[in-house]
């Protein structure tokens, strides 16, 4: 069901500015990043979450590595898409 709907237009080099409402509803601000997520025929906007939020809230012995977390965040989401790619087919 669509409740609301929003148009812009591409620029070309393929930007389009993301509307307030929008912009509000998932507390976007400048500089942070967002995801697109292909789902058959439509693309789904959301905000990407920050890990680095979430650091400090499990304690372990284990010092943070960034280029070992991000590491293993892009091999979870490369499999992620593996998965959709072979669902597409």
């Amino acid at each position: 069901m669509v409740l609301l709907m929003f148009i812009t237009t591409v620029t070309s080099k393929g930007q389009a500015t993301i509307p307030l409402f929008i912009r509000l509803k998932l507390g976007l601000k400048p500089g942070e990043k967002i995801m697109f997520e292909e789902r058959g025929k439509d693309v789904i906007l959301k905000k990407s979450p920050n890990f680095l939020d979430l650091m400090g809230s499990l304690k372990t012995k284990k010092k943070y590595n960034k280029k070992v977390a991000y590491k293993a965040i892009g091999k979870m989401l490369a499999e992620k898409q593996r998965r959709i790619n072979e669902q597409a087919n």
